[in-house]
């Protein structure tokens, strides 16, 4: 087994083929030297001949001795120059084998640390195009990876965070209950009904944003016209906004080209979004959703008048459980994983998401959704 590992090592392969490819290519240049030499010698010696047979062969036995050793000299000078010839190029294979070989090693050495959990690893970029290409796409990938690994070390820190408070909640008040020291009333049981609530809310979110994230939630799209569904949205959330004073309103073209979504995904986002600027709105504010038609795209947006958003904060708002105010808890900053769920969903139908930011003006989250083709509408 070693004999066989070792004899399909790539380097093995290639130096053994640089010396089959030269062996043969000096093996034909010899014997075509060979026979190109011997025949011009015989032609030479035919001459020498026909003289001294005008000469009466005075010479004849010397000059037979010398071609004699002219053609053995011939045959010992292919000889040292054939082999001399397989060693150079034996010697100039195994240095451009190296150049080859050792990139590939690297990166084989890297991606075996890499699979044993060092994501650390990077490997240099040298060599031919293909090499390069080659070692910047592993570094790419062990980025990626380290990336994600240290999303999904976050996410579970964050979950436990989050799951913590209500639990501690609930296991708190019913030990109280339980010893007596804590009423077991309507008021307190609607208490920590409000916290099952909660709880109940944020693994539905995480289930929901792990599902988007894995590709695995279906989506059902079909021609949608968006100011009816904002419409409804709008109309269905009145209640709550009039319930801080703030004034809800929606802002739309005549008639808005059709776009081809899932209608109750794109109607998630919306309610998300209206709910995350609800939340940072104070009584007695505005917000309004906005939509615009850009070229072969719709664009809806969510404007509030709240305190905004810090600059730094900005490239941070849509990954999950990430708040701007750190001193919000679950209660009045939601679970943190309302505009992660929203990128994700918007994302998955061809959309984009970003936002804007003015302190002490507020701000505005857009998605942006392709507007359907008349070929799509038809079919």
């Amino acid at each position: 087994m070693p004999r066989t590992k070792a004899l399909n090592r790539l380097s093995v392969r290639l130096t053994a083929a640089f010396l089959l490819a030269a062996t043969i290519g000096v093996a034909l240049v010899a014997v075509f030297a060979y026979r190109v030499a011997s025949s011009d010698f015989t032609v030479f010696m035919g001459h020498v001949e026909a003289m001294q047979r005008m000469m009466g062969g005075m010479m004849g036995g010397a000059v037979n001795e010398a071609a004699l050793e002219f053609i053995s000299n011939l045959r010992q000078t292919l000889w040292v120059v054939g082999l001399l010839g397989v060693a150079l190029a034996l010697l100039l294979g195994w240095l451009f084998t190296r150049q080859i070989v050792a990139p590939l090693g690297e990166v084989a050495t890297a991606a075996r640390r890499v699979a044993k959990g060092d994501l650390g690893q990077r490997v240099k970029v040298h060599g031919s195009y293909e090499l390069v290409e080659l070692g910047e796409s592993f570094n790419t990938m062990a980025e990626t990876l380290s990336h994600d690994r240290e999303l999904r070390q976050d996410m579970v820190a964050d979950i436990a965070h989050e799951l913590r408070t209500p639990l501690s909640v609930l296991q708190a008040n019913i030990e109280a209950m339980q010893d007596g020291v804590l009423e077991a009333n309507a008021e307190n049981l609607a208490s920590l009904h409000q916290e099952t609530s909660m709880l109940a809310r944020l693994i539905d979110d995480l289930h929901t944003l792990s599902l988007v994230e894995s590709g695995q939630i279906e989506f059902h799209p079909r021609a949608t016209d968006l100011k009816k569904l904002s419409s409804r949205v709008i109309e269905g959330m009145r209640t709550q906004f009039a319930s801080k004073n703030v004034d809800l309103a929606l802002e739309t073209p005549d008639s808005p080209a059709p776009v081809l979504i899932d209608p109750d995904r794109i109607e998630q986002a919306m309610r998300n979004l209206l709910s995350n600027a609800y939340r940072y709105t104070p009584e007695g504010g505005r917000i309004t959703l906005k939509l615009v038609t850009d070229g072969e795209d719709v664009v809806a947006s969510v404007t509030d008048n709240g305190a905004g958003i810090p600059p730094e904060d900005l490239p941070r708002v849509f990954e999950r459980f990430y708040r701007v105010d750190r001193s919000r808890t679950r209660r009045t900053g939601g679970s943190g994983l309302g505009l992660a769920i929203v990128k994700q969903l918007v994302e998955a139908q061809g959309g984009r998401v970003w936002a804007t930011s003015q302190a002490g003006k507020g701000s505005t989250f857009f998605f942006r959704l392709p507007i359907i083709s008349s070929q799509e509408e038809n079919d």
